[in-house]
């Protein structure tokens, strides 16, 4: 493979990446005196409630002979930002470094997903999303906050504060009538590991009543409805040409955020995918975020939501137009 392939799928996965993460977090620079691109990488590791900038090198043979190799600059506490939330009180900031065996066994894990996972293609997204999963097991939980000394002399009011809702689909999908059915939904094969099942389903959607028409209908069914999570994401081309899309975990942190990013990456439309764990007693540390992913990818594949059949079907449609 030249060295043009490389570039060219180095800048399609810079884009790819200022997309999922915005073009601010996404600096792009020159390595004086190598053959080399590199940039600097600000994720959220949402898991983590943290933020780390990460600087990439990537070689003129990356990715298809070589990985890119990671430089760690650091990490910010983000749980401990929003102290206006708890007035009257202070949120200690942690220490987020990496010991020199975690760099070790990251940077293992970075020419491993490289090498396996994505068979030598473009790795940093699916590699972030891993480390967010792997650190937040290493990492400590955000400090409580600590209350500051009161004046008893100033009268003090309390602020409720109403609990967090589950994402709502977008108004601007909201359809003016209701269908009489939900669209066909296609159920992938189920993923097990330790006792925990991962099952995928996918449905094509083109608004907001489409997406909670599915949901209902996946809850319709009491072992899906009392599963563990139903995590859900969904992407949907409006008539302007934008893209709405949002997710939800139901309780398996930054799941669903990870779902509607796979959407992205694969270039998914007018779907909505929801995945279905079932816990087996045991629990899986970052391997659970790679099967919701793998079951979501299966299914989509399989129903010919991505790939040569979505391809096809795209093509046919923009040829009635």
């Amino acid at each position: 493979m030249d060295g043009g392939d490389n570039q060219q799928r180095q800048q399609d996965e810079i884009v790819a990446l200022q997309a999922i993460f915005g073009a601010s977090a996404v600096e792009i620079g020159e390595t004086p005196g190598r053959q080399q691109r590199s940039l600097v990488l600000h994720a959220p590791l949402d898991a983590c409630e943290a933020r780390a900038s990460i600087r990439f090198y990537l070689p003129e043979t990356y990715p298809s002979s070589d990985s890119p190799i990671f430089e760690w600059i650091g990490a910010h506490d983000t749980s401990a930002d929003d102290t206006a939330e708890r007035p009257g009180y202070v949120i200690p900031r942690r220490q987020l470094g990496l010991s020199e065996d975690t760099r070790s066994a990251i940077a293992q894990e970075l020419h491993r997903a490289w090498s396996e996972d994505m068979c030598c293609d473009a790795v940093i997204f699916t590699w972030v999303s891993w480390l967010d999963a792997y650190l937040a097991e290493l990492w400590p939980r955000p400090a409580a906050p600590i209350p500051l000394p009161r004046d008893d002399s100033n009268s003090s009011s309390t602020k409720c504060i109403e609990p967090a809702q589950p994402p709502q689909v977008h108004q601007e999908l909201a359809a003016d009538s209701v269908r009489d059915a939900a669209p066909d939904i296609f159920t992938g094969a189920a993923l097990e590991m330790k006792k925990s099942v991962f099952v995928a389903h996918v449905a094509h959607v083109t608004s907001g009543e489409d997406v909670q028409a599915v949901r209902d209908e996946l809850m319709r069914d009491k072992r899906i409805a009392q599963a563990t999570h139903n995590i859900l994401a969904y992407r949907i081309r409006l008539d302007n040409g934008s893209i709405c899309q949002d997710n939800d975990d139901d309780g398996e942190t930054a799941a669903g955020k990870r779902l509607g990013h796979l959407l992205q990456l694969v270039e998914a439309e007018n779907v909505v995918v929801v995945v279905t764990r079932w816990f087996g007693g045991t629990h899986l540390g970052p391997d659970r975020f790679k099967l919701i992913n793998n079951a979501a990818r299966q299914a989509l594949e399989a129903g010919g939501f991505i790939g040569e059949t979505a391809k096809s079907a795209t093509a046919k449609k923009a040829s009635r137009k």
